[in-house]
């Protein structure tokens, strides 16, 4: 709740504000992204990748300091949401376009329209598992804490991250020399 001092009143941010942000940070942010990759600091595709899961882990972190000791039912900050919506939306950046990319180099024209099929159907399953694991809160909540549900989600994008990044010299041999 945001007070104003002069007259008293209350007003009340709601999540419906906070949907507009990744939409926000994409238009904002794309270009210098898209920058990046054509600059000499063009990492690899594996290291795209490995970057953005650390950017979304690092959102997840962010979001669990946010929650850290406060009591259910208890708001934090909205500087917390707004930076964990900016680097959840810069990992989205670094994987997204690099992921479509590399399907439409990779795969044989006979099966483009196949396997991206697959790319979204990846998604869409990885949506519904997130909304699975996301109903666990509550459970985790009263466990351990709503900041130990965070942090989990910050260790599993972590370690998946470095684990692509380790693997970088096995997946540019896979790829023969596409870029």
């Amino acid at each position: 709740m945001l007070k104003n001092e002069f007259t008293k009143e209350s007003s009340e941010i709601t999540v419906s504000w906070f949907s507009t942000l990744n939409s926000f940070f994409i238009i904002a942010l794309a270009s210098t992204v898209s920058r990046l990759w054509e600059s000499k600091y063009n990492p690899s595709a594996a290291m795209k990748y490995g970057f953005g899961l650390i950017l979304v882990a690092i959102g997840f972190l962010i979001i669990g300091l946010g929650s850290w000791g406060i009591a259910p039912g208890v708001k934090i900050s909205m500087t917390f949401l707004v930076l964990t919506y900016l680097f959840h939306t810069l990992g989205e950046l670094f994987i997204s376009p690099v992921g479509l990319s590399y399907v439409s180099k990779l795969v044989p024209g006979r099966m483009l329209a196949f396997m991206f099929g697959i790319w979204y159907l990846a998604i869409a399953i990885a949506q519904k598992l997130a909304a699975v694991l996301g109903g666990q809160v509550e459970t985790i909540q009263k466990e351990y804490s709503l900041s130990h549900f965070f942090f989990l989600f910050t260790v599993i994008p972590a370690a998946a991250g470095l684990l692509v990044m380790l693997l970088n010299p096995i997946i540019k041999k896979l790829m023969h020399g596409i870029k």
